[in-house]
């Protein structure tokens, strides 16, 4: 299953604001843009990002409630009963500062649902390992997380884990034709020989506000 159809299953309405709205790149027409699957469901769905570029992209192409603006320290006048962000986390300085933000703009009980590469996914151990000492793809990659310290680190903000699981992520469009290899394998042959431990390369964590 599509990473964006997994998370979709954990948000509750009606609403809701996606931080990191943009991705890596505006993809309106593609399946694994998370943003734009979001609003199907959620139409009055808020949009934050870091880059102005990126949320200029959308705002010509028609989105709207999209804004600029730091995920560890951001300001809305009104209250979330889902925060979601995808791919986001791994990329920030000060992860606990997002957290708190991400609280404060809960309401009672709302729910943070977020998504990180799982570092001990054979993808990563693979990349790390003939890559070395360049052990992540992304150069905007700041910190890995394992599902015992993004525990660790809600358990300190607030959160309570409700849910959490590894999923898998391979987006079959990818320029690179090794990737495409790889990942044809680990989600076909790869099911039947590999462990999901090895073969799911994201954590999924659902949290919820006290």
């Amino acid at each position: 299953m599509i990473r964006s159809e997994t998370i979709i299953k954990h948000v509750i309405g009606p609403d809701v604001l996606d931080i990191g709205c943009a991705g890596h790149k505006v993809t309106p027409d593609s399946p694994y843009w998370l943003h734009g699957r979001l609003r199907e469901k959620f139409p009055s769905i808020f949009g934050l990002d870091y880059s102005a570029e990126n949320i200029k992209t959308m705002i010509d192409l028609g989105f709207e409630n999209i804004f600029v603006g730091n995920a560890e320290e951001f300001i809305f006048d009104k209250k979330f009963d889902t925060i979601v962000a995808g791919e986001l986390i791994e990329h920030l300085s000060n992860p606990g500062d997002f957290m708190q933000s991400c609280a404060n703009h809960l309401k009672p009980g709302g729910r943070l649902v977020l998504t990180t590469p799982y570092a001990f996914s054979l993808l990563y151990i693979l990349y790390a390992f003939l890559k070395f000492p360049k052990t992540c793809e992304n150069d905007e990659h700041s910190i890995w997380f394992c599902p015992q310290t993004l525990g660790e680190l809600a358990g300190r903000s607030g959160f309570n884990i409700m849910f959490w699981e590894l999923i898998e992520d391979y987006e079959f469009d990818n320029p690179s034709f090794l990737y495409r290899l790889f990942a044809r394998f680990v989600t076909s042959v790869g099911r039947l020989l590999l462990p999901k431990r090895l073969r799911h390369n994201v954590i999924l964590c659902v949290l919820q506000w006290e």
